[in-house]
């Protein structure tokens, strides 16, 4: 049973919606790539966990503990009946090579052995047990979890779960003996000593003037929706949703980047690249959100936050 869900990093969420809309340089689009890769890859374990782990074991994903002055980042812990399990998922995709402990994505990018970290993790979890007075067994695996993942001169490694041996490894989880409320209690207060995301985002500066406008597509994540009819078609992959939800996200996309700005019928239609009519989207407004002000003074917000509008 999954207690504690995976969310989508904040971070990840600012740089997706910024994607395309600025040019990001070489080194912040490397960045956004790692970063999307890892959620991705911590996505594929907990969905894996869900589909195949029996409901008597718990599983809490994506928590950040402190010890002294010492922090450190969990994908999964999953707790059975008699050991805490780390899984640190590792989204690897393409051939890799092990040569003298040293780690190689081919031909010859030498990367961080992901060993090292998770004994490093292994090591500070034991000691957050015993400061919580918990004389609890823990072990510690590194899943790979991209399909396309190859490592060379691998060795066998019972910390090592590669693509092809994840159902087989949380089949064999299932045997173990089942959690109780002891271990539930001990989840629950793990969850409240999660520290959350990492302090300090990279996310780039950027100003509304210099973005570029248009409606993001909700599967290649392109900005080059159509408007078809009733339909917003992409001209990339081509897929299609109705027009309104494709404003409706967009507009979201627009609220998150400028939580500050006031939502007008001029902004929208200049944020969603001036394909859907002004006429059309004011109908959409004064249909989803709440118009406050009067005349070339109103604007819109979302009803569940109309309160704290009228108050300020």
């Amino acid at each position: 049973m999954i207690v504690k869900h995976l969310e989508k990093p904040y971070e990840l969420t600012i740089l997706d919606a910024l994607h395309l809309r600025i040019s990001f340089s070489k080194k912040e689009e490397t960045y956004y790539h790692n970063l999307l890769l890892g959620y991705e890859g911590e996505l594929r374990l907990e969905q894996a966990l869900q589909t195949g782990l029996s409901d008597s074991f718990y599983v809490l994903s994506d928590l950040r503990f402190e010890i002294g002055t010492t922090s450190f980042q969990m994908d999964s812990l999953l707790f059975t009946g008699e050991e805490l399990i780390l899984l640190d998922a590792k989204n690897f995709p393409g051939d890799y090579k092990l040569s003298d402990k040293r780690w190689f994505k081919l031909p010859n990018k030498e990367i961080s052995n992901p060993l090292l970290q998770l004994k490093r993790n292994e090591t500070l979890m034991r000691q957050l047990m015993e400061k919580l007075n918990r004389n609890l067994p823990v072990e510690s695996y590194t899943v790979f979890t991209h399909p396309e993942f190859t490592l060379y001169q691998a060795p066998i490694n019972q910390h090592f779960i590669f693509p092809t041996q994840i159902s087989r490894f949380i089949s064999s989880l299932n045997e173990r003996l089942p959690a109780n409320s002891s271990q539930l209690k001990l989840a629950q207060q793990l969850i409240s000593l999660d520290i959350g995301a990492y302090p300090h985002p990279q996310i780039p500066k950027f100003h509304y003037d210099q973005l570029k406008k248009g409606q993001r597509c909700y599967e290649c994540r392109g900005l080059s929706m159509k408007i078809e009819g009733r339909n917003a078609v992409c001209l990339q992959c081509h897929s299609n949703e109705q027009v309104h939800e494709a404003v409706l996200r967009n507009i979201r996309e627009f609220q998150l980047l400028f939580p500050d700005e006031k939502v007008t019928t001029n902004i929208v239609y200049d944020w969603c690249g001036k394909e859907y009519s002004q006429k059309s989207i004011k109908r959409f407004m004064d249909k989803n959100f709440k118009a406050v002000g009067s005349h070339k003074w109103i604007h819109y917000v979302d009803y569940n936050n109309l309160t704290d509008t009228l108050k300020n």
